[in-house]
């Protein structure tokens, strides 16, 4: 996970943890924190002079293709939080984004999310420099976090596998469920004592087709002997409970949990 880089040019913002952003137990959704994190990169494309108006009124949209989370200390209810984010040097197509949360003097988040540009119309990825949409990076030599892709062990036992109908509520200005609700989906399907004792301390996820309103989604979950958690939607009614590659993987996510109290 890369560490913050020496400069003045990273967007900060700060913000106190309200009652909208909590669990019943007072700890940030994995959900909002999602938010959060996306909100402020809108902020900050928006600030570099790539706001909606060369974006969205063209009909190109911003999607999240990777993401990956090293979390610490999960923020609670009332505490005061800084979000920093930087952008990473352009990998072709893809724009890297860095993130930071500090709280209580010590940084409790470290994050990292490659976004990329979609075409409203055809939904298929385009070329930034076809419109001339470049964000400089800021360099700074270390290795990302984000692995190679997310399979589900042979050993993961299956936990759940459930059917889904996008709702309306869940989808958001792009017109598909945003990542976001993925985690409020996944809290939903964990067991209880998950989601009510435990908060995740490292989140990998592999978005790789996006969930529209007229699609039916089967959601799975698997444990491995390790306790960590792997989580997938499949295109369709897919009821293998085994851990094999589906045929049209939707998105990939792997969880780690540790105790509220740790």
């Amino acid at each position: 996970m890369k560490g913050s880089p020496m400069t003045s040019d990273i967007y900060e913002k700060k913000l106190r943890i309200r009652s909208e952003h909590v669990n019943r137990s007072r700890i940030l959704r994995t959900s909002s924190l999602f938010r959060l994190l996306q909100e402020t990169s809108i902020a900050h494309t928006t600030e570099l002079g790539f706001g909606r108006d060369k974006t969205l009124d063209r009909g190109l949209l911003w999607i999240i293709s990777r993401q990956v989370l090293q979390i610490s200390r999960m923020p609670r209810y009332d505490d005061d939080i800084l979000i920093r984010s930087w952008p990473g040097d352009m990998l072709h197509v893809f724009f890297p984004r860095f993130y930071e949360i500090w709280t209580g003097g010590e940084c409790a988040v470290r994050g990292e999310a490659l976004w990329l540009l979609m075409d409203e119309q055809s939904r298929t990825m385009v070329f930034p420099n076809e419109y001339g949409i470049l964000i400089p990076g800021i360099p700074d030599g270390l290795p990302s976090g984000i692995t190679s892709a997310i399979r589900a062990p042979e050993d993961a036992a299956p936990v759940f596998s459930e059917v889904l109908k996008p709702r309306f509520s869940q989808t958001d200005i792009n017109g598909h469920i945003n990542n976001a609700n993925y985690f409020d989906i996944i809290d939903d399907l964990l067991p209880e004592e998950i989601p009510s004792a435990c908060f995740p301390v490292r989140i990998e996820a592999e978005y790789l087709t996006e969930i529209r309103p007229d699609n039916t989604v089967t959601v799975r979950g698997f444990r491995n002997p390790a306790g960590i958690w792997y989580i997938d939607g499949i295109a369709g009614e897919d009821v293998r409970s085994a851990p094999v590659p589906a045929a049209r993987p939707l998105f990939r996510i792997r969880e780690t949990f540790a105790s509220i109290n740790k």
